[in-house]
């Protein structure tokens, strides 16, 4: 079909042309009719032979066997219209070029050699791009064996554990007061320290070179054998027994710190008491109605009061309102005495009150105790030593004045507010 089509294209006659073959009759055809025949198909295996040198290249990098009659097929079918598409760009190729045939096929069997001996990456190892730190995993499982244990193995790997673990407690627990008590410190000074005086001292021996210095000095030195310092640098003087690691003492609390941190008292604001009071009103109603649900506590008796007799009372009202609206008031009058009574129990002496005042104004010296020390410039005029005395006293606070010539001193204590 592309033949016809290209003769159709040059405007040569078709009645040479048998429908049963594709070949030309050679005795028919004439002079122009076999160069136009002769180019064409000179063209068509000279593209041919250009497809085969570029797949050659590609497949030359990408390492894949491809067979060479399959290009040889891909070319004749014109398979995905690849020579339809490059027709117009080739060029036709000159008759006198009459052995292209014998070249052709010397090239093609070059080209299939090359194309074989491409070695096959998918199958060949590639070790040029194979980490050897990777493992991969087989396809199969390994096939695993039975491991029997003997019984009570596991309960002694338990009890092995719950050893260490207990030592390991036991040791930290060990480091910790040995760390809160100094004891770590004190060991490692008692290595340094002596045993002791000679037997044969009197209390009043003196050494020849202190214990602390005979850590730096070193073993059987004395003070005369310290070089001096116009000689020696500093840093090299003793290079081999002082570094630059610096020991730092473990830090004590002192005597007087509170065990518990203090804080200041702050006194609420009338809205936040009203709050705190209703808060805590709700839970003592919440648990008190726990309890009635649950059966601890008996349920309390109605409030009765003259506004609400009818509506609580009901029919007992109706039929003798005489007698109900006497309980009534009696139940009013007792709840009325019993809040006189409690708030009677609940009144101070004249005592209690003097007692309470003091403990508003005095400071709890339990926990700790606070020192100020202030600086006067005089306290020649009696008014003003008087005023500090009274100020202390009515603060229940302790203390001292210094008087001098030059300055005054008012040292005072007291505990925490």
């Amino acid at each position: 079909m592309q033949i016809q089509e290209r003769m159709k294209g040059l405007g040569l006659p078709l009645h040479q042309l048998s429908a049963k073959s594709d070949k030309f009759n050679e005795t028919v055809l004439r002079p122009d009719e076999a160069i136009a025949f002769a180019q064409l198909h000179m063209e068509k295996v000279q593209r041919l032979n250009e497809m085969k040198t570029k797949l050659a290249k590609s497949l030359s990098n990408v390492n894949v066997k491809t067979p060479s009659l399959v290009l040889e097929s891909m070319a004749s079918d014109n398979k995905w219209g690849i020579l339809s598409e490059q027709q117009s760009k080739l060029k036709p190729v000159k008759k006198e070029e009459s052995n292209f045939e014998e070249k052709n096929a010397q090239t093609t069997p070059i080209l299939k050699k090359t194309i074989e001996a491409e070695p096959d990456s998918s199958t060949g190892p590639v070790v040029d791009f194979q980490d050897p730190r990777l493992y991969l995993k087989p396809a199969l499982r390994k096939r695993r064996h039975f491991d029997f244990k003997q019984p009570g193995e596991y309960e002694k790997m338990a009890k092995m554990q719950r050893s260490k673990a207990k030592l390991e407690k036991l040791q930290s627990e060990i480091e910790k007061a040995a760390k809160q008590t100094g004891i770590s410190s004190a060991v490692k000074l008692a290595i340094v320290t002596p045993s002791g005086l000679p037997e044969t001292s009197t209390g009043e021996y003196i050494p020849e070179v202190e214990w602390w210095d005979e850590v730096v000095l070193g073993n059987g030195k004395r003070y005369e054998n310290i070089p001096s310092v116009v000689d020696i640098a500093p840093l090299d003087r003793y290079a081999d027994t002082i570094t630059d690691l610096v020991e730092h003492p473990i830090q004590l609390k002192p005597p007087d710190e509170p065990l518990q941190p203090q804080y200041l008292k702050a006194s609420l604001t009338k809205k936040e008491r009203k709050k705190l009071r209703r808060q805590n009103r709700r839970e003592a109603i919440k648990e008190k109605t726990e309890k009635i649900r649950l059966g601890l506590d008996k349920p309390p008796e109605p409030k009765l009061k003259i506004s609400n007799l009818m509506r609580v009372l009901g029919t007992d009202a109706i039929q003798d309102p005489t007698k109900m609206e006497a309980v009534v008031r009696k139940q009013m009058a007792e709840r009325e005495q019993k809040h006189i009574d409690e708030n009677r129990s609940r009144k101070l002496t004249r005592e209690e009150k003097a007692s309470k005042a003091i403990r508003k104004v005095a400071e709890d010296t339990s926990l700790a105790v606070h020192v100020a020390v202030y600086k006067v410039k005089s306290l020649a005029n009696p008014a003003k030593k008087f005023k500090v005395l009274m100020n202390a006293k009515q603060l229940q606070m302790t203390g001292t004045i210094i008087q001098l010539e030059d300055i005054n001193v008012i040292i005072v204590e007291g505990g925490f507010f």
